[in-house]
């Protein structure tokens, strides 16, 4: 099944209609659907695909395995080749015959530095001094994203090679509640909360069992499929980075800024630096800096974890090892991790899709306001001395308007909403209404979206 992604697809299909040589690079996370949209995008094309997907071996390995390869694709057992050049030399002269898509998934396990992109540089580079029409379509893929996102920079052999570049992020809400349409409109909020916008993620998912059940089978039994997948994520990638793991268990489901991030890191390690592992985390893309608005017109930087699933297991999944053979998975998962999971982790999470959700409906035109800009909110009034924080604060031409995303099971009475209201007017008159995206009833509201409207059908068109 194949769900979003109609842009990249689109972009991916008009390059292999061109007449000329097409070097693109697909880059993502691992697991966010590279392969499956490079699979799908050549479904229908008229000529002959070559795939390969580059093993964690040497450069001279893989090139090996790829010269077997073409040996079989052409049926010649006499084709050598001593580098990557002569492999995209040799498909470009092929490539007159027939139209040619070469895939190679998993660059950087082959790539040895500047030299192999060198060879590609200098193959695309004999490529188009060629003046003939020649539809040679090669893709390089890649999940180390550090990697692949300087392949194109000024100082790099292959800047200025592309024809397109093309990056994964996660789906949105909407997107990943494709992949369980018949469960309830909570269960789709929940499940985006613990699973994101990652496809393997998401396509594990039995929408026949209940939440509880699909979290239990795949995160808390002894071969849960997703925690098997996070903890191979954790020790290949993110255990490499010195104190990296200790900063993600810093942020778990919180937004916290620099300062603070160091106070609690130097209480552990008084001499410890977080600048290289902050930076190495985030050209990951496993965190993201975001900026929040203050009054006095500056914006301040704070950090957060960009991928649910390892909000989760830094919540979840790294805690009470001692206490899990005590109990079974359903007890385990009913004393420690419910009540949590739904009175603070999911709450977390549905302020991003309430962004998500007025982004949507903004694009639609299906706001009774049109909305300029949507962000967090800092008040710091000198005269009483109170901050005040807003979570989604929209700006009209007529002024701003505060949204409260409320994920809760009480109904939200009119004295709340009431206290809501007035301390968006203590902290600033600019405010022309509250807006509430909940869960509950919510009683008094000026302008009330409950579940069901963020899944109004028009948004999916």
């Amino acid at each position: 099944m194949f769900i979003g992604r109609s842009e990249e697809l689109k972009e991916l299909k008009e390059r292999y209609k061109s007449e000329r040589t097409e070097i693109i690079a697909v880059l993502g996370r691992r697991r966010i659907g590279k392969s499956h949209l490079i699979f799908t995008s050549h479904q229908d094309f008229e000529g002959l695909v070559i795939s390969f997907e580059c093993s964690e071996t040497t450069y001279h390995d893989n090139l090996e395995s790829i010269t077997d390869l073409l040996r079989k694709t052409f049926d010649n057992e006499f084709l050598s080749f001593s580098s990557l050049f002569d492999v995209l030399t040799f498909l470009y002269k092929e490539a007159s015959k027939q139209k040619i898509i070469f895939v190679l998934d998993e660059y950087p396990y082959m790539r040895e530095g500047k030299s192999t992109d060198s060879e590609i540089k200098n193959a695309i580079d004999r490529i188009n001094l060629d003046e003939k029409k020649n539809p040679l379509k090669f893709v390089l893929c890649g999940s180390a994203v550090e990697v692949m996102n300087v392949l194109d920079d000024a100082n790099m052999p292959l800047h200025g090679r592309f024809s397109s570049i093309i990056t994964l992020y996660p789906l949105n809400y909407l997107e990943s509640s494709l992949f369980f349409k018949t469960v309830s409109f909570d269960d789709k909020i929940k499940y985006y909360s613990v699973f994101g916008g990652i496809p393997y993620f998401l396509e594990q998912i039995n929408p026949n069992l209940t939440f509880d059940e699909n979290i239990i089978r795949l995160f808390f039994a002894p071969n849960g499929i997703l925690k098997s997948e996070l903890e191979n994520q954790i020790n290949g990638e993110i255990n490499k980075v010195e104190k990296a793991s200790y900063i993600l268990n810093i942020l778990k489901y919180n937004v916290v800024s620099y300062t603070d991030i160091l106070q609690v890191f130097r209480s552990s390690f008084p001499n410890g630096e977080i600048d290289y592992p902050l930076n190495k985390l985030l050209k990951m893309r496993i965190i993201e800096k975001v900026y929040i608005k203050q009054n006095n017109g500056k914006e301040k930087p704070y950090y957060r974890i960009s991928d649910n699933p390892i909000i989760f297991y830094y919540t979840f999944l790294i805690k009470n090892f001692a206490s899990r053979v005590f109990f079974s998975n359903e007890e385990y998962y009913k004393i420690f991790i419910k009540a949590k999971l739904n009175q603070v982790f999911v709450p977390f999470s549905f302020e991003n899709i309430g962004n998500q959700f007025l982004a949507e409906m903004n694009k639609r035109n299906l706001l009774p306001f049109k909305l300029f800009d949507a962000f967090s909110y800092i008040i710091n009034d000198k005269k009483t001395k109170q901050n005040y924080q807003f979570d989604i604060v929209g700006k009209t031409k007529e002024g701003l308007i505060n949204f409260e995303c409320k994920y809760q099971n009480d109904e939200i009475s009119s004295k709340e909403v009431y206290l809501e209201k007035r301390q968006a007017e203590l902290a600033s008159a600019e405010f022309l209404k509250t807006v509430f995206i909940s869960k509950s009833k919510v009683v008094d509201a000026d302008l009330v979206y409950y579940l069901p409207d963020l899944f109004d059908e028009r948004l999916y068109k």
